[in-house]
């Protein structure tokens, strides 16, 4: 059997989805036609059974490869801090540094001191935003991060460049 490398097969996977989709949308336009009283109805060249089966076929290998990537993703493993780590907490962890990225990032925007807008009637009352927190430390925290999910992000998809899945995606990438 042939292999592909996971970084093909993620491109393979989104390329059966599009033909799902496209297929689908064939099969609708083919299930009908509008004729007068009297006519004969001209039949499409591919008929609504041939597309279903087609359908089908391309569903079954869409469903066998996403299963070979989910296994390859919990058994293959990259180094990270110190350790080792499957692909799959990998996606998850960058995904997750990619969050706390956006909020400290927003934290470190933030004016240790800001003045708010005058209340009371006659405007007598000053309101003062004040951080409870270094400004400046969550900036950096956030360019820390940034630099780390980068990292991660680099050997993931190392990974995926040299992992290999046994599937056969020639009809689908020629």
């Amino acid at each position: 059997m042939s292999h592909i490398t996971m970084a093909e097969a993620l491109a393979v996977r989104a390329a059966m989805n599009r033909l799902i989709n496209q297929l689908m949308q064939e099969r609708m336009n083919n299930s009908s036609t509008i004729i007068e009283k009297g006519e004969t109805a001209e039949f499409p060249i591919r008929s609504v059974d041939v597309i279903t089966e087609e359908i089908d076929t391309v569903s079954a290998d869409y469903r066998k490869l996403d299963l070979l990537m989910a296994i390859s993703n919990t058994t293959e493993t990259i180094s990270w801090n110190g350790g080792s780590i499957t692909v799959m907490e990998a996606i998850e962890l960058a995904k997750q540094i990619r969050n706390e990225i956006g909020q400290l990032a927003h934290l470190g925007s933030r004016k240790k001191l800001e003045r708010q807008s005058s209340r009371g009637h006659d405007g007598s009352v000053t309101l003062f935003t004040v951080a409870l927190y270094d400004p400046e430390a969550y900036q950096a925290a956030a360019r820390k991060k940034e630099r780390e999910v980068t990292k991660l992000s680099s050997l993931i998809e190392h990974a995926n460049h040299h992992s290999k899945i046994p599937f056969d995606a020639a009809k689908y990438m020629e």
